[in-house]
């Protein structure tokens, strides 16, 4: 089941028809894209998606910010496209404060009765990609959005796996298929699992995998569950080979142990 790789406007609501692709009776099913943080589904086929965005190590180096806001972009992507619910949010020391990027239903081309979707799609991938970089200070559009995502760094150490809990009972309580991303900052600590130290201090992957799964919780019902920029820290600081495949693993032992229908895991954003 794991894969591993090597201001906005409001778009309107509208209720998914429920269990089918668009105008066909076969039910919805997503899984990961053949980018990293992509999600795959039938042109038809809305999914509601959960993008998680560890803003931490981001705010400290704007080529890191740069790929983290495209890499939460190329998650939303399908359902830019298809419909479905969108939310993305931005986070740092306290996973329960986040800065909400987007929050809304993006209507299907059959809700709207349209054949293709026009500028709506355009207008709406160019304002989340405008917001998260503003956000992540790779561009200087929203000054005061910028601070308010700093100011969740004061925290203290991002709480990565209350992020994706919360990001999976979003996407769990939205009908048919569903997708949950998290863009990691790197460091990868969580709660009180701090997985770069424990791994210093000697504790093998498998349990870590075993003691983060249980803090993400259940994904069952969530089609895709996948971690991106694992190990990807500032400044270009390299993790050893060793310790950027160690999370990788740990990551995918934890969203197995959490039941979703597919898991893809990787360092790349």
């Amino acid at each position: 089941m794991a894969r591993r790789w090597a201001k906005l406007a409001v778009v309107g609501a509208a209720t998914l028809a429920l269990g089918g692709c668009g105008a066909s009776d076969t039910p919805c099913a997503a899984k990961p894209g053949a980018t990293p943080g992509s999600v795959q589904a039938p042109p038809d086929c809305p999914v509601s998606v959960a993008i998680a965005v560890d803003a931490t190590g981001a705010l400290q180096d704007r080529d890191l910010a740069r790929d983290a806001g495209a890499a939460a972009v190329r998650a939303a992507e399908h359902t830019i496209t298809a419909g479905g619910h969108l939310r993305m949010v931005v986070f740092a020391g306290d996973a329960n404060a986040v800065e909400v990027i987007y929050d809304d239903q993006v209507p299907s081309l059959e809700e709207l009765d349209e054949t293709r979707r026009g500028p709506m799609e355009h207008d709406l991938r160019r304002a989340l990609g405008v917001t998260i970089d503003s956000a992540l200070g790779v561009i200087d559009d929203d000054p005061d959005l910028a601070a308010r995502v700093r100011e969740l760094t004061r925290g203290g150490t991002s709480d990565i796996a209350r992020a994706v809990r919360n990001a999976v009972s979003d996407v769990k309580g939205q009908p048919g298929a569903g997708a949950v991303t998290l863009v990691s900052d790197g460091a990868q600590a969580s709660d009180q699992l701090m997985l770069a130290e424990r791994l210093r201090a000697g504790d093998s992957s498998a349990s870590l995998g075993a003691k983060l799964g249980d803090l993400l919780g259940s994904a069952d019902g969530v089609d895709v569950l996948q971690a991106v920029g694992l190990g990807r820290l500032p400044d270009r600081v390299n993790q050893s080979a060793q310790r950027t495949d160690e999370l990788v693993e740990i990551w995918g032992a934890a969203c197995e142990r959490t039941g979703a229908a597919s898991c893809a895991t990787t360092t790349e954003l």
